[in-house]
């Protein structure tokens, strides 16, 4: 088993701007291919930021079969949404064919509450469906929260931590499990717990910036971590003035140029005078940059 650890990215999926808004496979492989040339350790495909619930099951295994035939020298953890238990089965027994790193599991998310012992039996049968490392995804303010006794009962790597709940992580990383956040707010702090690594969705925009943070809070440099960290708190707060992803995605073209498209319903695209700058000044980029 591989090592999980370091920067991924969320990456956005972009959707032609036009009535079809069919997946841009170019885009894409064009927006993967600068982040692995920026370093980025892996990346998280169809995820939340990348849309993964609008795009069709058959549209994430082309682009997944272009993806892995690139052979980019990043490592790369598929996201399963699929909200119902036989087409996650479906997802997970497809992916066998391609040498992921891992799968990020998210349980279904429309019934509510669930009882531990569901989510115990929905992870139990998925599990059996894959060969590759697991790991589950904790995003309550999306979905139905995972807890932590869940995680630690099951047979796998960890948890994504999208909540951030006060002690999840370390009650995680306590089992022996590992934990890669889900979010950038207060990333310094959110290191220390022991995570082993981050699932970015700015990263899209600025890798290098959340590379560096990483770097300089395994290198110990806490007043240029917390420096950074506080940078890129005020950059992320940017991105929510309109839908995610949609920001995500203007701001990826501004700076490697690739067109990244719009968004699929139910998400909004941003206002055609939507500028850029400002997000790329707060994080310390510029477009073209």
């Amino acid at each position: 088993m591989q090592e999980i650890e370091g920067v991924y990215v969320a990456n956005v999926t972009p959707f032609r701007d036009d009535d079809s808004l069919t997946v841009d496979d170019e885009a894409y492989l064009n927006h993967v291919s600068w982040l692995a040339e920026m370093g980025v350790r892996g990346i998280v495909p169809f995820g939340t930021n990348g849309e993964g619930p609008s795009v069709t099951l058959g549209e994430k295994l082309r682009v997944l079969d272009e993806l892995f035939g690139r052979g980019f020298p990043i490592r790369i953890i598929p996201a399963v949404m699929q909200n119902n238990l036989p087409e996650t089965i479906e997802l997970l027994r497809a992916l066998e064919d391609y040498p992921a790193t891992a799968v990020l599991i998210l349980p279904p998310y429309y019934f509510k509450p669930v009882e531990p012992e569901g989510m115990v039996r929905f992870y139990e049968s998925a599990l059996g469906a894959t060969g590759h490392t697991a790991i589950v995804y904790h995003i309550p303010k999306y979905a139905v929260p995972v807890p932590h006794q869940v995680v630690n009962e099951l047979p796998v790597w960890g948890v994504k931590d999208s909540g951030g709940e006060e002690g999840y992580a370390e009650a995680v990383l306590r089992s022996g499990k590992g934990v890669l956040l889900g979010t950038e707010d207060d990333l310094w702090r959110r290191l220390d717990t022991g995570a082993q690594g981050v699932i970015s969705a700015l990263a899209n925009f600025i890798p290098e910036e959340v590379l560096e943070l990483y770097e300089k809070h395994g290198e110990g440099d806490e007043a240029g971590g917390t420096a950074l960290s506080e940078k890129l708190q005020k950059a992320r707060a940017m991105t929510k003035e309109y839908a995610s992803p949609a920001v995500l995605k203007k701001l990826a073209q501004a700076r490697h140029g690739t067109l990244m498209g719009t968004v699929r319903p139910p998400f909004v695209p941003v206002p055609t005078d939507y500028d850029p700058a400002p997000a790329l000044q707060a994080a310390g980029q510029g477009a073209g940059g």
